[in-house]
């Protein structure tokens, strides 16, 4: 099944490995792909869509408006936007950019979309855009976070990782944690005794080496900060179970001076391998494949 059309009509949480993983170029290819099916609304938990990043100063995709799609942008960014727009709300909150302001595109153009002061206020903004139409609601994530996948309800994440030889071992490790948590079984019956984790889990938050035995529930894997072995050993004790969270719909892996083939047999785990998509908008992609 093309798993993009899975994602129509969901609220989806594109989240990366790193900075500059490719969300935005994923989000350019999603949003081309089920415009016509599903009116389309984007925002971000930072700032995506500018052309240049603000920390590196590097090259950024834009964000490409087609009419009817729905964009959050802060108003200093509308200034001098290469879009035109009709503005459907203004929301009372206050950012280092200035206020969200909730926009339709009229016609083709490139935007810097924007997010609001904190995730409590998702929720509130994403219900709006369904409001004025939105089928399908793109969140471009944050580097190295993905704790904004849990905001908002049920939703769906796609994870996009940039893999290359420095990163390597590190990218697997967080490929298999990710996969292996989003396959466990929701909260359900639990069995006794019950240990709930609020927050983040953390190693911190780790019970003692010496107790095992019954129930671990955490919130969502969105929040769980722990490594690959860790996280190991914490199934080995516990019956792990969150409360809640968003469904994993694909990983988007970008290779870079890498083969393909390289990269699965250090990953291995043929079930992961199965969910993977690679960089799905660049057929001719820059590495070989095997």
């Amino acid at each position: 099944m093309d798993f993009v059309k899975t994602l129509k009509d969901r609220t989806v949480f594109i989240v990366g490995s790193k900075k500059n993983a490719g969300k935005t170029t994923f989000l350019n290819y999603a949003l081309s792909r089920l415009r016509g099916e599903s009116r389309c609304a984007a925002l971000s938990v930072g700032v995506d869509g500018e052309a240049s990043d603000q920390v590196y100063g590097t090259a950024k995709p834009r964000v490409k408006a087609a009419p009817g799609d729905l964009l959050l942008c802060a108003e200093t960014a509308l200034r001098h936007a290469d879009l035109h727009f009709e503005i459907l709300n203004v929301y009372p909150y206050t950012t280092a950019i200035g206020r969200p302001v909730l926009v339709r595109a009229l016609r083709p153009g490139r935007a810097e979309i924007s997010g609001p002061e904190n995730n409590e206020q998702l929720p509130e903004i994403i219900a709006d855009m369904r409001r004025h139409g939105a089928g399908t609601v793109f969140i471009d994530g944050a580097a190295d976070r993905i704790t904004q996948a849990s905001a908002g309800g049920k939703a769906a994440f796609v994870y996009v990782a940039r893999i290359e030889p420095d990163n390597l071992d590190s990218a697997c490790s967080s490929l298999k944690l990710i996969w292996d948590a989003s396959r466990l079984p929701a909260a359900g019956r639990l069995r006794e005794p019950v240990i709930r984790i609020d927050g983040a889990l953390t190693p911190g938050k780790l019970p003692p080496r010496g107790e095992k035995g019954g129930t671990l529930v955490a919130e969502d894997l969105t929040k769980v900060f722990l490594s690959w072995q860790q996280w190991k050993e914490l199934k080995c004790r516990f019956d792990v179970r969150f409360a809640a969270g968003p469904d994993l719909a694909a990983f988007i892996v970008n290779l870079y001076n890498i083969s393909r083939a390289d990269f699965e047999a250090r990953l291995g785990d043929k079930a992961l391998q199965s969910r993977i998509v690679y960089n799905p908008y660049e057929p001719a992609a820059r590495t070989a494949a095997a």
